[in-house]
């Protein structure tokens, strides 16, 4: 597979006409306020981000090799789940996995969120995030859906449905041969994390789920909808009532819900291979930042497109941690102490940020101290600190007050089988330092959502030519000349737009 045409990703919302993105703006700042998965953010965004469907494409089919990349490094180490497992050093309570999986099995890349940090308008993948519990599909659909009716032209279009297309993978999971309807539970769950956790309730955690339930219903499939409480096992299978269950829409890891019996149902049935989960729990694995730096270890061992990818699209990343070479640590750590500022630390199989440090942003023995007493027991990696672009971008607070600011973002396309629909995008609050931390919701990142551009990239609507004008430089206007993606601040545009 060639690495193909590079995508260059620029927001285009300067570009398009000032009249309407000021009626796009004016009715945003009308509308009720948007909550994203029961996320009580404190600021909200105003406007999407506007990319080339040209260019979105290009880079769906980047993510999309990169996570085949992620799959060939895994297959060098292990054939199995349970191997895999073992090699990653893994120690979470993955109840749900099977371990004698075959990792070229079907739906180990079912269900993908991979991050994307955007440095000169190129995409660098900086976390993959595969696995059954990526959430917000519902939400971003219906905001994407709101600003493009609020678009005055209509020139804006949604990307593809991503509840469509993952309803789309579900009737193919449970294709029978014999062209009989298979049934699907949509189960609910409780738990003291996760999105059932925000939502607190099972009767919210259904209405977030009806969505999903109605999509898998339009694609042809028998759905039930039931609290995982009410699952048992009997004749072969698993049920729920009278209904045997033959796939389970799973939007958790088996470590999530509270509900020990019912996980153990669940679990035996897994084993039996008497139901299909949709994302196998092996999938997983693949999550863990630790393949990336695999992925850099083996360059020499891809074929010469595949290498390429790796280079211009996966930033530099290495493992620290047990079952190290003394010598190889010696080496890492010798230059995690001298490239501190353009690093940083994460641990591999963490999430939602937990554990995330800049090394610009702590002191060189805090720094040292840090790596080696954390990798003694636990996998972390080390990774090429980027710098993203930034966008301006107009928000408001919780009490109406608006902002506007030149903002960095995280693009996190939505792939179900490797085909990109819709995606998920994170941008810093407009009054936080976005050099400090990482870019997630879980630690105040504000949620958005993309809207596309037909055509070229390189020929946007016209607009009429402005009156020629004097603007003062804006104090954010400057940017230096640095190595790419090595500077202490995020870059952004040259001037202010709406």
């Amino acid at each position: 597979m060639a690495c193909g045409p590079r995508a260059t990703l620029r927001d285009l919302w300067p570009r398009l006409p000032e009249e309407s993105r000021s009626a796009l703006l004016r009715r945003s700042a009308e509308a009720d306020w948007w909550v994203l998965d029961a996320l009580r953010t404190p600021w909200e965004a105003m406007r999407p981000l506007v990319f080339s469907e040209t260019e979105y494409q290009r880079f769906a089919a980047l993510a999309s090799g990169v996570l085949r990349c992620a799959l060939l490094a895994c297959g060098r180490r292990a054939g199995t789940a349970g191997e895999l497992y073992g090699a990653l050093n893994d120690r979470r309570e993955l109840r749900l996995l099977d371990p004698s999986q075959r990792l070229s099995a079907a739906g180990v890349l079912r269900m993908a969120r991979p991050d994307a940090l955007v440095v000169d308008g190129t995409p660098w993948f900086v976390e993959l995030n595969i696995g059954p519990n990526i959430y917000g599909v519902p939400g971003l659909e219906e905001r994407g859906a709101a600003f493009a009716r609020s678009w005055p032209d209509g020139t804006l279009v949604e990307p593809p449905s991503t509840l469509r297309a993952r309803a789309a993978c579900l009737a193919d999971v449970v294709a029978a041969p014999d062209g009989r309807r298979r049934r699907v539970l949509v189960p609910t769950w409780r738990a003291d994390s996760g999105i059932a956790a925000k939502l607190d309730g099972t009767r919210a955690l259904r209405r977030y789920l009806r969505p999903a339930a109605e999509a898998a219903g339009a694609a042809g499939l028998d759905v039930s909808v039931a609290d995982l409480s009410q699952v048992h096992g009997g004749a072969g299978g698993l049920w729920v009532g009278d209904d045997r269950i033959d796939v389970v829409f799973n939007q958790f890891v088996s470590a999530v819900p509270a509900d020990g019996r019912a996980v153990g149902v669940l679990r035996a049935a897994v084993l039996a291979d008497a139901v299909q989960l949709f994302v196998p729990e092996a999938s997983c694995l693949l999550s863990a930042k630790q393949v990336l730096a695999w992925m850099h270890e083996d360059l020499d061992r891809y074929a010469p497109a595949d290498r390429e990818l790796i280079r211009r699209h996966v930033p530099w990343t290495a493992w620290l941690g047990p079952g190290q070479s003394a010598e190889r640590r010696r080496h890492l750590l010798d230059r995690a102490v001298r490239d501190r500022a353009g690093l940083v630390v994460k641990p591999s199989c963490g999430r939602g940020g937990a554990g995330f440090v800049a090394g610009h942003a702590v002191t060189a023995r805090d720094w040292l101290d840090l790596l080696t007493q954390r990798s003694r027991e636990h996998t972390l990696v080390l990774q090429h600190r980027l710098v993203p672009d930034r966008t301006w971008m107009r928000f408001r607070s919780r009490d109406g007050t608006p902002a506007t600011a030149p903002v960095p973002f995280v693009l996190s396309p939505f792939l179900l089988d490797g085909r990109i629909a819709g995606a998920c995008v994170r941008h810093p609050a407009p009054d936080t330092d976005p050099a400090v931390g990482p870019l997630n919701t879980a630690t105040g990142a504000v949620p958005n959502t993309v809207l596309l551009l037909p055509g070229p990239a390189d020929r946007p609507p016209r607009r009429p030519a402005p009156a020629r004008v004097t603007r003062p430089a804006h104090p954010d206007g400057c940017r230096p000349a640095h190595p790419r993606g090595s500077q202490e601040t995020p870059r952004c545009p040259h001037r202010r737009e709406q």
